[in-house]
């Protein structure tokens, strides 16, 4: 991107503006430009191909939401984007804007990584991928260099017989963002648990995911929660208290966990 390298990492992207405009309105940031990606080619669109979808950077929530494509192939990540705020929120903001702000308190991040998602990303060097578990630094932080803008984002398919929740609380408005969320998935390929909201960027622990390697059954799922939330080193904010946190990471990993094991 021309304009962006033009102006050194003092120009933002803008697409569905749902964050920025609030950005621009509080103060928090004031760039020298603005970088509109309507209308480009290739931005847009949700396919399936070669075992992945591929979701155009582009698309709002709420095309996610209801795109049949993604709800056969992907069902927990349709579901997810249609729990995000309200309607009108979902109309505007988009796919690649929810990953590129990597505002700790969104609901569709620890989904990408519970599905080992990965984004495209172009800029003067041309197209690389990265990892959603390696996209996340910190919060409003990403992997994403000045001059990149985030093009598109890759999920494999789940294997047949995977069962995957993402389970969202909130402490406050049902249109609130979450106080903690939870995502957990179980079938041929393991089990995983990625929790968002609780820290900066989405947590998740492959040695505590290994226990459940010999089945879910309820002292295993006590033992994967109490690990989350001692080793989650959890936020404060409006939404809850850091020891509020970690009772509801607790509390949350017990829950998804016990729905994809089909536990009663």
């Amino acid at each position: 991107m021309a304009q962006l390298a033009e102006y050194d990492g003092n120009a933002r992207v803008l697409a569905g503006s749902t964050a920025l405009t609030i950005m621009l309105r509080q103060g928090l940031i004031d760039p020298a430009a603005l970088v509109l990606l309507r209308g480009i080619d290739g931005l847009s669109g949700i396919e399936r191909e070669n075992g992945h979808v591929r979701i155009g950077a582009l698309v709002t929530h709420r095309e996610a939401e209801r795109s049949t494509t993604l709800a056969d192939a992907i069902p927990v990540l349709a579901d997810t984007f249609g729990r995000v705020a309200n309607v009108r929120v979902r109309n505007q903001a988009t796919v690649g804007g929810v990953l590129a702000e990597a505002d700790y308190a969104s609901d569709p991040p620890a989904v990408f990584v519970g599905l080992d998602a990965e984004v495209e990303a172009y800029g003067p060097e041309g197209t690389r991928t990265i990892p959603t578990g390696e996209l996340f630094r910190a919060f409003y932080e990403t992997a994403l260099e000045p001059a990149e803008i985030l093009t598109s984002v890759r999920i494999p398919v789940p294997a047949p017989g995977t069962r995957a929740v993402y389970k969202k609380y909130v402490s406050r408005s049902s249109e609130d963002r979450p106080c903690v969320g939870v995502f957990a998935s179980a079938g041929p390929g393991g089990v995983r648990v990625v929790v968002g909201a609780a820290a900066e960027t989405p947590q998740t622990f492959p040695d505590v995911e290994a226990l459940g390697g010999g089945g879910l059954d309820p002292a295993t799922i006590a033992t994967i929660a109490e690990h989350y939330a001692e080793s989650i080193d959890t936020l404060d904010d409006m939404r809850g208290s850091a020891w509020y946190r970690q009772e509801m990471v607790r509390v949350w990993v017990t829950r998804a966990l016990d729905e994809v094991a089909g536990t009663p």
